[in-house]
């Protein structure tokens, strides 16, 4: 909502002063290239406490979350930031629907949609 976003604006503006605008425009660019089109899950955020990665804590949890979308038929999107993690999902069937650069061209953050299996 509004009210949720205007909370987040500010809250981000505390914790991290001047770059909060850069957070915002990244933000805004996630919700940009989002797909509108279709019903789907989004995969927003996927991540291991350091000591676990590598050990394919991170994959199984993807796993279990994909059968449980392909058990209701329905599609999933995410985006990944980190490029060693696109093959990752493309081999459980993501594919690759677009891109977009952050604010500061540091990073690519590639667009992946699955279809139902």
């Amino acid at each position: 909502s509004d009210a949720d976003e205007t909370r987040v604006e500010s809250l981000l503006h505390g914790l991290l002063g001047t770059r909060a605008q850069q957070v915002m425009d990244l933000l805004e660019r996630f919700e940009e290239s989002h797909p509108r089109d279709a019903p789907h899950y989004y995969l927003s955020l996927l991540g291991t406490y350091p000591a676990s990665r590598g050990h394919g804590v991170g994959m199984r949890l993807l796993a279990d979350n994909l059968a449980r979308i392909d058990d209701e038929a329905m599609p999933a999107y995410l985006e990944s930031s980190n490029p060693a993690n696109d093959e990752r999902y493309e081999r459980v069937g993501f594919e690759r629907i677009g891109s977009f650069s952050t604010p500061d061209r540091s990073r690519t953050v590639a667009r992946m949609w699955r279809e139902p299996r």
